[in-house]
Order: structure tokens, then C-alpha cells, then sequence
């Protein structure tokens, strides 16, 4: 279970970390996460970092995932003890792109703050980027 105070305490630390690699309003930031806990985190996290998310399916092919880091050039990427073997493979595919993998289930956040990182965004500041895959069949 996960109250709102401790989803934001989450959140809050996950934004902060990701603000000091360098996301931020106008960068996109993965997120390849399981379902569970840290997904809702996630997802708030990047969002309070001003940056906008790409959702990754861990259970994509690394071909496709590759693809779409390669098109979309994240920042970073959330990813669990589930989905970084999946991004590390994928990330090799992916042409011109070397987003740091942030694994949410290893990395210890317990030395960020868990205050509100106060990213100030505009209203056509973009919150998330998705792929499908269309009539070409390319995501």
C-alpha cells in the first residue's frame, strides 16, 4: 500500500534526482517500469521534474524499444530489477541515444530531498510522448 504523502515523498526524490542528470521541462524521460509500487512514483516524478515521459513496455522486444530510444533521445530512464536487463539490450540497439538507466529498485534515494522540487512548467510544455505503431508498423 501507498498513502499520497508517501507517493509525493517518492515522487519528490525521483524528480530531484532526475532534475540533477538534467531533465526538466522541454526533455523526455523513459519510463520502463513493472506494474507496482514505483510505477505511480515514476511517473508523478517525472512529471514533477518538468520533463515529460515516454512509457516503455518492458515486455516490448529490445528491436522495438531500441527503436523508440533512438527516436525519442531520453534523458534517462526509470527502469526495476525487472526491465533494466530488457533497457540495457535495447539501449545498445538504439542509435545515437545513451540515456542513463535510473533503476528505481536499486538506487538508493533516501540522500535526495523528498521536498517538492518547485519546476515551474507552461501550459504547452509537453507531459508525455507516446509510439504505436501506425500503419508502418514501426512505433
Amino acid at each position: 500500500a501507498l498513502d499520497y504523502a508517501a507517493l509525493d515523498r517518492r515522487a519528490n526524490r525521483i524528480a530531484h534526482r532526475l532534475r540533477a542528470l538534467g531533465a526538466g521541462p522541454g526533455t523526455l524521460v523513459g519510463v520502463c517500469l513493472s506494474r507496482g509500487l514505483d510505477m505511480p512514483a515514476g511517473l508523478l516524478g517525472v512529471l514533477k521534474s518538468g520533463a515529460a515521459f515516454v512509457p516503455l513496455d518492458p515486455d516490448y522486444p529490445a528491436a522495438r524499444l531500441g527503436h523508440v530510444l533512438g527516436d525519442a533521445r531520453p534523458a534517462a530512464v526509470l527502469v526495476d530489477a525487472a526491465s533494466t536487463a530488457r533497457l540495457t539490450a535495447a539501449a545498445a540497439l538504439a542509435e545515437g541515444a545513451d540515456p542513463v538507466l535510473l533503476d528505481l529498485s536499486a538506487a538508493s534515494l533516501e540522500d535526495v530531498p523528498d521536498t517538492d522540487p518547485g519546476v515551474t512548467v507552461g501550459a504547452h510544455d509537453l507531459a508525455y510522448v507516446t509510439y504505436t505503431s501506425g500503419s508502418t508498423g514501426k512505433p
